[in-house]
């Protein structure tokens, strides 16, 4: 005797408020997979919520989206997987990955998004580049001009590029002289690589601009055009440069944004060239200690001794000087005072002898990277 087929479950025929009872049980991948069966579907799909997700895009061997809650356990973050072509990939059999194979994966991965943030009504987060060769040109084009003409992604929170081998440079330079948005932060990886220094053409404003890279890829007119709020890392700039920066700001010619900018100049300071023309008020680091809460760190206060002040033509005013005496050291050693003295100051204060009252560092060392170590604040 012959047995009957097993009878498929008869889902869509639920009644509405039991199917999306059902589709709650779901994880993201699931979900997606339901919304695209018709449109019915996909209205239900838009019906359950999913607290706090968020979405993150990397562009390397393909367009890997991201889904999860930041705050939540990896074990809650799902992966699409979209691959140009239809080439066989390395599969990921696992239920938090979904692969996707397409001839035009820089149209699909728009449409995928756009998909995405209306059925789950997530927030873009971020965006990782690091493409291989074997992303083609043509996929790379429809991709960045969907971006760039993406309406609700005015600006991109967060953004990392870096160059995984030399072979896939060019790309990540192309990509970065071909976006047009503006950028929350942007961050560049010790790999990085610029081709011909173009890599910092940034067709928009940077809020904050993080550089870890192997090169200096930050010039004076780099620092002019992004108008950044926030910098932190190694540049190219030198005294003079320094110097006709800061004039600019002065003057409110450029980067009136600016509030706290970390960088290692290419020379070391040399305060003489620097200061020309600012009418700085050079403040006396063993009596004054400013702080500043760090736009990095909500929990970390950065203490400021001495510095030297350049007041703006609204009556702003900025804070530069070495980050050597940006510590939590109290009070600061006899090496210290000694050497801002004569660095910065270029004599002892008001002629008086130092108070030898002062703790001894006995690590303190005033080396190459100390000396090109510069800050500037703006309260």
């Amino acid at each position: 005797m012959s047995r009957r087929p097993p009878r498929k479950f008869p889902l869509l025929r639920l009644p509405r408020l039991a199917l999306i009872e059902v589709v709650k049980c779901w994880n993201p991948i699931e979900i997606y997979l339901f919304s695209r069966v018709s449109r019915k579907t996909e209205k239900i799909s838009q019906l359950i919520k999913i607290p706090l997700l968020k979405l993150w895009l990397r562009v390397s061997k393909c367009y890997e989206v991201h889904l999860g809650n930041p705050a939540r356990c990896l074990s809650t973050h799902w992966y699409f997987r979209l691959y140009p072509g239809l080439r066989n990939y390395e599969k990921h059999k696992h239920e938090r990955y979904l692969d996707i194979y397409s001839k035009n994966a820089g149209k699909s991965i728009g449409k995928f998004i756009d998909h995405c943030q209306k059925i789950f009504n997530c927030e873009f987060g971020a965006m990782t580049v690091i493409i291989d060769p074997v992303m083609k040109s043509s996929n790379l084009n429809v991709f960045i001009n969907w971006l760039n003409q993406h309406e609700k992604l005015s600006k991109i929170p967060y953004l990392s590029v870096s160059s995984g081998e030399e072979g896939d440079q060019l790309h990540s330079n192309w990509f970065m002289q071909n976006l047009k948005k503006d950028i929350g932060v942007l961050s560049f990886y010790g790999n990085y690589y610029a081709a011909e220094r173009a890599v910092l053409k940034v067709n928009g404003k940077v809020d904050s601009l993080e550089l870890d890279s192997s090169e200096k890829l930050l010039d004076l007119d780099h620092l002019i055009s992004m108008d950044c709020v926030y910098i932190s890392g190694e540049t190219s700039l030198t005294n003079r440069d320094l110097n006709s920066f800061l004039k600019n700001w002065k003057e409110m010619k450029t980067n009136e944004r600016m509030g706290f900018y970390f960088i290692d100049a290419a020379e070391n300071l040399d305060w003489s060239i620097i200061l020309k023309g600012l009418d700085g008020e050079i403040r006396d680091v063993r009596t004054l200690r400013r702080e500043y809460l760090s736009p990095w760190n909500g929990t970390q206060i950065f203490k400021v001794y001495g510095g030297v002040d350049i007041t703006r033509t609204d009556g702003k005013i900025a804070t530069i000087g070495m980050r050597l005496h940006i510590i939590d050291l109290k009070p600061l050693s006899r090496e210290m005072i000694r050497d801002y003295q004569k660095i910065i100051v270029g004599q002892n204060m008001d002629g008086q002898e130092m108070d030898i009252n002062f703790v001894h560092d006995p690590e303190y060392r005033l080396n190459a990277y100390c000396r090109k170590a510069f800050f500037v604040m703006v309260e």
